[in-house]
């Protein structure tokens, strides 16, 4: 008798929850992702940020201005938007925003392109 009581009671129970789960707003995730940390901003390699938000901007072809504030003000308008179709599009830019990024940090950290003729008196590589 104790279990069907339980039963009973647990239903509406996880009913209720998977109702406002479906109609959830997830704010939180949201407010994570837009705050800045201060520290972050000195680690960003600028001409890696501005190339990538620049091509994206050509590769997704966007009507927006093409500069790179003009860019990162249309994606926290996705992100702060209630629909989430907007947000989805969002996730997707950002997604593919980050693999370009890393991809040019990656070829810049390893030297593509910047190492520069042997100099004949040293015998080894300028960079």
């Amino acid at each position: 008798m104790d279990f069907a009581t339980r039963r009973w009671f647990y239903l509406p129970l996880g009913c209720m929850l998977l109702i406002h789960l479906t109609h959830a707003d997830f704010e939180f995730q949201k407010g994570v992702l837009a705050s800045n940390n201060p520290g972050i901003m000195e680690d960003i390699d600028p001409q890696c940020w501005n190339t990538c938000s620049l091509t994206l901007i050509e590769l997704k072809e966007l009507k927006i201005e093409h500069n790179v504030d003009a860019f990162w003000n249309f994606m926290l308008f996705l992100q702060k938007s209630q629909w989430p179709r907007h947000y989805n599009v969002f996730l997707s830019i950002a997604q593919d925003f980050w693999d370009m990024y890393v991809d040019c940090l990656l070829s810049r950290s390893h030297g593509m392109g910047r190492r520069q003729l042997m100099s004949p008196r040293t015998g080894f590589y300028k960079t």
